[in-house]
């Protein structure tokens, strides 16, 4: 690539002196890279105002927070579905096949809700709380296998 012009870094210089001048846009007017416009307007000592991008990831990472936290709320209506249709079982492995629903869907939930949360203590008793419901739905999936076998289903 060849080196730019004298000419071309005037006017590089010139529209980063313009008010509202973003790099981007710099280089879409000269014709120049951005990284070309970057080390010119460096050296030049001209910085372009970020509190615009900055405005709009801040928009963003909150728009996507309230995604997941609209997720997380839908999961735990889909935890609450899975526990009935487990619960309504008319066989062992439909309920063991429900018990493994509700545990993807409710460690879904909470890996969900961690995301956005901002200390430890949180996330570990959410672990906790999802550690023991595992061992719940494990002892009642034991306690329901021998009922059945009991009956002399299998």
């Amino acid at each position: 690539m060849a080196a730019l012009s004298e000419e071309q870094r005037a006017a590089v210089l010139e529209a980063a002196r313009l008010p509202g001048a973003t790099r981007n846009g710099v280089a879409r007017a000269t014709g120049v890279s951005e990284g070309s416009v970057t080390n010119i307007c460096g050296t030049a000592g001209i910085t372009f105002d970020r509190s615009a991008t900055a405005a709009a990831v801040q928009a963003r990472v909150i728009d996507l927070k309230a995604a997941r936290l609209g997720l997380a709320t839908s999961m735990l209506d889909d935890v609450q579905a899975a526990r009935q249709r487990m619960h309504g079982a008319e066989d062992n492995r439909a309920f063991l096949d429900g018990a493994k629903a509700v545990a993807a869907l409710a460690g879904t939930h909470v890996r969900l809700v961690a995301v956005d949360k901002d200390d430890a203590t949180g996330t570990e008793a959410a672990k906790s709380m999802l550690g023991q419901l595992a061992h719940a739905l494990g002892v009642a999936a034991a306690g329901d296998t021998e009922e059945v076998a009991g009956d002399g289903a299998v």
